[in-house]
C-alpha cells in the first residue's frame, strides 16, 4: 500500500467513525475535510441544527430525503476557515453539497457509498460542475 492509499484509508475511516454520531434516522454520514497541505481543516456529521430536535421516525422517512438535518459536508464547512482541497465523505455528496465543496476549493472528493437515489438531472448538473472545475470524484472500496 502506498502512502497516498494509506492516507485515503485513514481519512475515510475517520469519516466512517464520525458518521456514527449522525442523528438522521435514515442515513448517518460523516465528512473529513483537508487543506492543501494535507492537514485536517474540519470534520462533521449530519444532524439537526444546534438546539433543534433530532430526527424521529415521523420526521425522517426511509426512501425519502431527510429535510430535517444539515448534511455532514455542510456542517464540516461551517467549522473551517479558508480553502479546502480534499473531502472524504462516507456517502457521495448531493448536488448542493458538491457546489458548496467546490466553492471552497475542493478538487478531490473521496466517498464510500454511492448516492443511489439521485435524479438523472441532478447527476448531470453535478457532473457538469465536476468537469468544469476538474474535480476528481472517486469511490473508495469497502475495507
Amino acid at each position: 500500500m502506498t502512502r497516498s492509499q494509506l492516507k485515503d484509508e485513514v481519512f475515510m475511516n475517520m469519516a466512517l467513525e464520525l458518521s456514527r454520531l449522525g442523528t438522521c434516522c435514515r442515513l448517518k454520514v460523516g465528512a473529513v475535510l483537508l487543506r492543501a497541505d494535507g492537514g485536517i481543516a474540519a470534520a462533521g456529521f449530519n444532524g439537526a441544527l444546534p438546539g433543534m430536535a433530532h430526527c424521529t421516525p415521523e420526521t425522517c422517512q426511509p426512501g425519502q430525503r431527510c429535510l430535517h438535518t444539515s448534511h455532514a459536508e455542510e456542517n464540516a464547512l461551517g467549522f473551517c476557515d479558508g480553502p479546502v482541497a480534499t473531502a472524504y465523505v462516507t456517502h457521495e455528496p448531493c448536488l448542493t453539497c458538491c457546489r458548496a465543496l467546490v466553492r471552497r476549493g475542493v478538487r478531490r472528493v473521496m466517498y464510500r457509498h454511492p448516492y443511489a437515489s439521485i435524479a438523472e438531472q441532478e447527476r448531470a448538473e453535478r457532473q457538469a460542475i465536476l468537469d468544469h472545475f476538474g474535480v476528481t470524484w472517486v469511490q473508495l472500496g469497502e475495507a
